[in-house]
C-alpha cells in the first residue's frame, strides 16, 4: 500500500523532541530500539542505536554513553510505506527528520 504523502526533507527543531516512542533493549542485546509514529506521515518507524557506532571521523562512543546523557536522539523516518516522489537512493521513509526523547526513567542496559 502506498501513501499519498510526498517525500520531503524536513527538520524538526531540537526544542520539540517526541516523547511518544517506545524504547526497548534489542533481543540480541546489541543496542536499543525506539518505535513510534512519524510526526509527518503518521507511519510506524523505528530508530535503532547499536552498541557499535560507525563514525567517519573520531572515536565512537560506547552505547551506555550515548543513552546515559538523557539528551534527545536524532532520527529520520524509516517507515516501509512507499511515498510519492521519493528519490531512488533513499530506500525508505518519507524524508522527515526529528528528535526522539529518551524515557524519563532512562534505559537499563
Amino acid at each position: 500500500m502506498s501513501s499519498t504523502v510526498p517525500y520531503q526533507r524536513r527538520t524538526f527543531p531540537l526544542t520539540q523532541p517526541l516523547s511518544t516512542f517506545l524504547w526497548q533493549v534489542r533481543g540480541d542485546g546489541d543496542g536499543v530500539e525506539a518505535t513510534g509514529e512519524c510526526p509527518r506521515c503518521r507511519c510506524v518507524t523505528t530508530k535503532v542505536i547499536t552498541a557499535v557506532q560507525y563514525v567517519t571521523k573520531g572515536p565512537s562512543k560506547p552505547l551506555r554513553e550515548l543513552v546515559a546523557s538523557g539528551e534527545p536522539r536524532p532520527a529520520r523516518c524509516q517507515c516501509a510505506t512507499l511515498h510519492t516522489n521519493r528519490p531512488d537512493e533513499v530506500p525508505d521513509g518519507c524524508g522527515a527528520s526529528f528528535w526522539i526523547a529518551l524515557p524519563p526513567q532512562g534505559l537499563s542496559l
